[in-house]
């Protein structure tokens, strides 16, 4: 591409679309927030799974909910603050159409996880709290590590 065409052609755009989506993949993989945070986020929410699945009446899992809630937003302040720190301002709230039916889905899922671990324990099977927990943060995890900013880019392998 030259700067005396007024027009590109097709395979010129694409090529450049391809190098900004390539530039985007690695700025992303570069500025991946510490595991350490990963780990304290992920271990922060599967407390909070863990202990409501292991609420009854008033017992004293509600206080690990609680901890676990702050501690969570804690993290996720954190999180927040490190990317603001590397120059990336992370957009808590969804603006594509995409990513709104994304963070709906996860929402879903994470929701689903919470309550039938509580709900299975009511049942009688009494390692649900723990399981969810574990799928939970294990999920947790691997979002945090696999999509650092919220984005989903397809690849367009060609």
């Amino acid at each position: 591409m030259n700067n005396e065409k007024e027009t590109i052609s097709k395979e010129e755009a694409a090529a450049t679309l391809k190098s900004v989506d390539l530039t985007k993949r690695d700025a992303i993989k570069s500025f991946r927030i510490p595991l350490l945070l990963i780990t304290l986020i992920s271990l922060s929410y599967s407390l909070v799974v863990f202990s409501w699945g292991m609420t009854e009446h008033e017992n004293m899992w509600a206080l690990g909910m609680y901890i676990g809630a702050a501690s969570f937003g804690i993290f996720v302040a954190l999180y927040l603050y490190t990317f603001r720190l590397l120059g990336i301002k992370v957009s808590v709230l969804p603006r594509t159409k995409e990513r709104i039916r994304s963070e709906l889905v996860l929402a879903v899922i994470f929701a689903v996880i919470l309550i039938a671990g509580r709900q299975v324990r009511l049942l009688g099977f009494e390692f649900a709290p723990h399981i969810a927990a574990l799928i939970a943060g294990g999920y947790m995890a691997y979002l945090l590590y696999k999509y650092p900013t919220g984005e989903y880019l397809t690849r367009n392998q060609k």
